[in-house]
């Protein structure tokens, strides 16, 4: 069992954690009618049922749902899981500036937020322009640290492995010993914009002297102090893990 300490509590206004409509996380579990996707709340409870055969991340408050699996046949969903407008397309991603693009024919299309225009294109989304107080990786000596973008060093190179900021937390792994590194793609601490570390895995070696599993696989970028990674990097057996900022795992 992954064992978390939390080295530095984060202090939020208007309730323990700020509130928005993309605070739902899907998640799969096994009902009387097969694996089924739901989403679950920022407290680890269901905001929506188990129903759908595949469900994708809520962005702009809404989300895509299937109700079959091989099925072109897409749902919108708001996060009281009403549906909104039903789409036919190969793949569909999430809405950004009120846009969502599309996949169908093999052909790329965009859809406002109620589908209410019909299909369009082209489409240009608007430059996002990066944030210079947000310190970006940099290479030295086989580790990695953080600098900006007049080259000044936040953060030394002292990181085994290092992934970028987002919601200015970033994955991190240090490296006690030659046996410490496992897979890629896997960390054992967030840290802040600063370099102080948030939350880590307590290290745990069994009876061989071999480290235990328990890391953060391929975390992805924070959303709404939520944190989606993986109990492991093997496709067949690894299951979806949420860890909020205050380093609780809600699932």
């Amino acid at each position: 069992m992954i064992t978390i300490v939390v080295i530095i509590s984060f202090i939020l206004s208007s309730g323990l954690f700020s509130q928005s409509p993309d605070t739902l996380y899907p998640v799969k579990v096994y009902t009387q009618d097969g694996y089924k996707y739901g989403y679950i709340n920022m407290d680890g409870n269901f905001g929506i049922n188990p129903q759908f055969a595949f469900a994708k991340d809520f962005s702009q408050g809404l989300a895509f749902v299937k109700d079959e699996i091989n099925s072109n046949k897409w749902m919108c969903i708001n996060t009281s899981g009403a549906v909104q407008f039903e789409i036919a397309a190969e793949y569909v991603f999430g809405y950004k500036n009120d846009i969502a693009r599309i996949i169908r024919n093999d052909s790329t299309f965009y859809i406002n937020k109620y589908a209410s225009n019909g299909i369009y294109l082209p489409y240009s989304f608007p430059k996002i322009q990066r944030d210079k107080q947000i310190p970006f990786l940099f290479p030295e000596g086989g580790k990695f640290g953080y600098k900006l973008e007049n080259d000044s060093v936040v953060i030394p190179p002292i990181f085994e492995r290092a992934g970028e900021f987002a919601n200015r937390i970033a994955p991190v792994f240090f490296k006690f010993k030659e046996s410490d590194l496992p897979d890629s793609n896997c960390y054992n601490a967030f840290i802040d914009i600063f370099g102080n570390v948030l939350i880590k895995v307590e290290l745990k070696y069994d009876d061989k002297g071999h480290l235990e599993s328990g890391f953060f696989y391929s975390p992805e970028k924070w959303v709404n102090s939520v944190c989606r990674y993986y109990s492991t990097n093997d496709p067949k057996t690894r299951e979806v893990k949420y860890i909020r900022s205050d380093g609780k795992v809600i699932w």
